[in-house]
């Protein structure tokens, strides 16, 4: 009976530790065959940071066994019983083994039909040497299984940072996350896309002028609309922005993160980093409302007046709730008012 194993998981990016893996699964459980699955969206993980075709080419060029797209076949949530049932039709005489990480098993009895899963194959997890897993389930833990230290989530954030990641990525995996420039970017829509570019730039200058960290300016005026989307409340969207780019991207530098949640309520005491992406964010060079020359001097002379004046705007456009006239200070592509919640205040803390 042919022993045929499967790998499943948003790959996203791939990694060596995910090749690791799988080289000490085939080895221990002695498969015949290896299928890589990639998903196109987990159930529990939400949707993935680059589209299924890269994804689909990043673990060709990382695994050395056959990569599928039968998860990528199907339209919208992808549930592993779908798979495991798929699979027993294409494999009726097979015998199935499903590799899961530690984190997935921690959470396996949340899964879609997990007992049925458990009927049809063998689940098996990697037993790292430095951690005792402790299941009920009926798992085959595998020894001896040395892990590598990278996780996708941190390899984005060290994407997206531009930090080296040469020695957590195949070489060819690495050339095609350059050549196609992923990770680099936030998945937004083309008009938006440019205006947070715009906004990293005119970032870099105030950073410059101000004495304030260029990079982590940059940064934060690239990604600072990054939750502009999943959230229906369009004054929420720094908060769920900051919450997106710690958990999604690994982020843990508290500059980037305040900088990005504070950008559109503002707070008290702002920092310089703070400031600078509320300015940017209403002097880049896509704003053409009437007094965004006025705005922009303030932004180059003194930073607090700026962040004021704009917060003091915001205010009284949201409380006046004049969205069907005309109103400057108004984003280029949405005519929703924002809230301004507090303001910075003179002297504020760097």
């Amino acid at each position: 009976m042919m022993k045929l194993g499967f790998y499943g998981g948003s790959f996203d990016p791939p990694h060596v530790g995910h090749a690791a893996a799988t080289q000490c699964f085939a080895h221990a459980m002695r498969l015949d065959k290896l299928l890589i699955i990639p998903a196109a969206q987990s159930p529990l993980k939400g949707n993935p940071s680059v589209a299924a075709e890269h994804r689909l080419e990043l673990c060709r060029h990382t695994f050395d066994y056959p990569v599928s797209d039968l998860e990528l076949q199907r339209i919208g949530v992808n549930y592993t019983i779908d798979t495991v049932l798929k699979l027993r039709e294409q494999h009726p005489a097979a015998e199935l083994f499903m590799l899961i990480g530690t984190d997935q098993l921690a959470n396996f009895t949340r899964w879609h039909r997990w007992q049925e899963i458990l009927q049809l194959c063998t689940v098996c997890a990697l037993q790292r040497d430095a951690v005792a897993l402790q299941t009920q389930l009926p798992v085959h833990l595998i020894s001896g299984f040395v892990p590598v230290d990278i996780s996708s989530t941190k390899l984005r954030g060290m994407l997206a940072l531009g930090e080296d990641v040469s020695t957590h990525l195949t070489p060819a995996a690495l050339d095609y996350i350059q050549q196609h420039k992923l990770y680099t970017e936030p998945n937004l829509p083309p008009k938006r896309l440019q205006h947070s570019r715009n906004v990293a730039d005119t970032a870099e200058q105030l950073a410059i002028k101000h004495g304030a960290d260029v990079a982590k300016a940059k940064f934060a005026g690239l990604w600072h609309d990054c939750g502009k989307y999943m959230v229906e409340h369009g004054w929420m969207h720094g908060a769920v922005g900051a919450d997106y780019l710690q958990q999604h991207m690994g982020i843990d530098d508290e500059d980037i993160l305040d900088a990005v949640r504070y950008h559109t309520l503002g707070r008290e005491n702002m920092s310089t980093l703070e400031q600078i992406i509320v300015a940017a964010d209403l002097t880049s060079t896509d704003r053409d409302y009437p007094d965004v020359e006025h705005v922009r001097a303030l932004a180059q002379q003194d930073l607090a007046a700026c962040c004021r004046y704009i917060m003091e705007y915001k205010a009284r456009t949201f409380l006046q709730r004049k969205a069907a006239s005309p109103q400057s200070l108004r984003e280029p592509s949405s005519d929703r008012p924002e809230v301004g919640q507090l303001l910075p205040k003179e002297g504020a803390k760097d």
